[in-house]
């Protein structure tokens, strides 16, 4: 359920931080950082997919997890949508 939801939200992240914008703010080691993270979160939830049917709290955790993302999805989205204004500060 979360599962595939989170691999398109980090899409989302990908395609912003990729962008030129994100690259000119110096975002490319968090980014990196963000996608071990992503990675990390998404073997704990293929785990508490396994699970969720044996254990309510679980079911719930991973119900409410997949409406914040798609909330952070939106949020992506709408974020992509504003025009970007220059010049950008040099991050050093």
């Amino acid at each position: 359920m979360a599962g595939p939801l989170l691999q398109i939200l980090l899409k989302s992240l990908t395609s912003f931080i990729q962008g030129e914008v994100g690259l000119i703010l110096g975002f490319k080691e968090e980014f990196e950082t963000l996608q071990r993270t992503f990675t990390t979160i998404q073997a704990v939830l293929e785990d508490a997919q396994e699970k969720q049917l044996k254990d309510k709290p679980i079911e719930n955790w991973l119900q409410n997890l997949n409406v914040a993302a798609y909330e952070a999805d939106d949020i992506c989205w709408a974020i992509a949508q504003v025009p970007a204004k220059g010049p950008w500060p040099n991050p050093t």
